[in-house]
Parts: C-alpha cells; structure tokens; sequence
C-alpha cells in the first residue's frame, strides 16, 4: 500500500511538469515561441512546488529549500531546452539521439538535486539520479511524435506518458527507499 500510495504522488508530481513540457514543444514546434516559454515556466514551478510539498506524503523526505530552488532553475531550462530540441527539424534530431539526451537530461537533473541536498545518503541519490535518467529516456521518445497531433491530444497523450515516467522512477527510487 505505501508504494502505491508513493507512486500517486510522483505522478502527481510528474504530470503538471511534463503535460507543460508537451504544451511548450507543441507551442515551440509551430513558432509560438512565447507560450512555449510560458508553459516551461509554468511546468518548473508546478513541479518544483508539488515535489516540496508532496515529497514527504510520498517517501517522508523532506526537501531543503536549496533543492527547491534547484529544481526550479533546473526543471525550467531543461523543459525550454528540451522543447527547442524536440521541435528541431534536423537530421541530428531523432529518436536516437533522445535516448542519450533523455538520459542526459534526467542524469543532470538527479546529479543537481543530489549536490544541492547534501545531506541524502549517496546510495539515495545514485538510485535518483539513474530512475531519473530512465525516465528522460521514456519521455523524449514519447515526447516526440506529440508535436504533430491536435494539442488536446497531445497533452492527453503527455498524462499517459506521464505514468510511464512515474513507473520508471517508483520501481528504482520508491522501491529503494521502501525497502531499506
């Protein structure tokens, strides 16, 4: 019951960010550059504030601020640059290359909040910082074939991916934390 419980939260806590990442490469993708910036700001600050306050319903941790601010600053780059990237029309953006740059993306985020939480046991932030880079896998190739249907399918589309980023964090980082 309590991974059930943790994995509702982290989708709680995913899908606002990533239902705003698909609305700003959707917005990106047909040069409507303002609110593609709008809705990456939008999903950094729903993301950053649900994970502080949902965190410890979740897992029992408790966010510094500092990770806060991290994830903030962290989650608003990576949702404008991920949205830029995925919107690019160019042979060196495909599939292929959103495996390693979803795995990078999530890596870095992980690797962000590990350095601005100092005080979470290094095991802890491994185990983060690769469920994490799996789910950046998932999410740019789901991300990218969502840039050309209507928007509402699209967003309906990003809560669906959203639960398959909330399964690849829960079993590595929920499973983790459960278990010890």
């Amino acid at each position: 019951m309590r991974f059930l419980s943790a994995l509702f939260w982290e989708y709680v806590q995913n899908a606002p960010a990533l239902v705003c990442l698909i609305g700003a490469l959707w917005h990106w993708a047909r040069d409507e550059k303002r609110r593609a910036v709008g809705c990456a700001l939008a999903g950094a600050f729903a993301g950053a504030l649900l994970i502080r306050y949902t965190e410890p319903l979740a897992s029992g941790y408790v966010e510094p601020p500092s990770v806060t601010l991290i994830n903030l600053i962290a989650m608003a780059i990576l949702e404008l640059l991920l949205a830029v990237y995925l919107a690019a029309e160019t042979n060196w953006s495909n599939w292929q290359v959103d495996l390693g740059m979803g795995a990078l993306a999530g890596l870095s985020l992980g690797m962000s909040q590990g350095v601005a939480s100092p005080d979470s046991p290094l095991i802890g932030i491994v185990v983060h910082t690769v469920a994490l880079g799996l789910a950046g896998v998932f999410v740019l190739v789901g991300a990218r074939k969502l840039k050309t249907e209507p928007l509402r399918t699209a967003l309906a589309y990003g809560m669906l991916l959203a639960v398959v980023m909330t399964l690849a964090i829960g079993v590595l980082d929920y499973g983790y934390y459960l278990i010890r």
